[in-house]
């Protein structure tokens, strides 16, 4: 993906367990509105294509206000198990891809999944059922966990 012509979007996560903030490339679209385009690796109800109102903040940084649009996409996060080496985690990358998915990696064993508009959201959570069944790789959907946020909810025993 060329970065050329896209701008940065940041969404803060104060409640996040890994990271304070997200920021994403976005399309500018006029009057403040972007289309996102990467997955996100850490912020809920948000999806590869969205459309987003961001304004800049006191410091010039594009905050993500709301979705303008949904694009059909959905978000899944997958941490593989410690013990699935490099060539195994190809391996189910590859079947994951066959389900009409795309990937992007964080780090080792972090991905994100970006479940296309066209494929069967459904078969695709039934599949990843069985992997986290097998310790192949424990995984979480992206839906919307604080009504308006796009944070995660706060942790109660912090």
């Amino acid at each position: 993906m060329s970065n050329e012509g896209l701008v940065k979007v940041h969404v803060s996560l104060p409640n996040h367990w890994m990271i304070g903030g997200e920021s994403m490339w976005a399309e500018p679209l006029g009057n403040n509105i972007f289309r996102l385009e990467n997955v996100p690796f850490f912020a809920y109800s948000l999806n590869f294509k969205d459309e987003v109102q961001a304004f800049k903040d006191d410091n010039g940084i594009l905050e993500i206000e709301n979705v303008i649009t949904r694009s059909g996409n959905r978000t899944l996060r997958i941490i593989f198990d410690k013990s699935i080496d490099r060539d195994k985690q190809d391996f189910y990358i590859e079947k994951i891809r066959n389900l009409d998915c795309s990937l992007e990696r964080w780090d080792e064993t972090y991905l994100t999944v970006n479940v296309r508009k066209s494929a069967c959201y459904l078969s695709v959570i039934e599949q990843f059922d069985i992997w986290d069944a097998e310790d192949i790789f424990a995984y979480e959907t992206c839906d919307e966990h604080i009504p308006g946020s796009f944070d995660a909810e706060p942790d109660e025993d912090a």
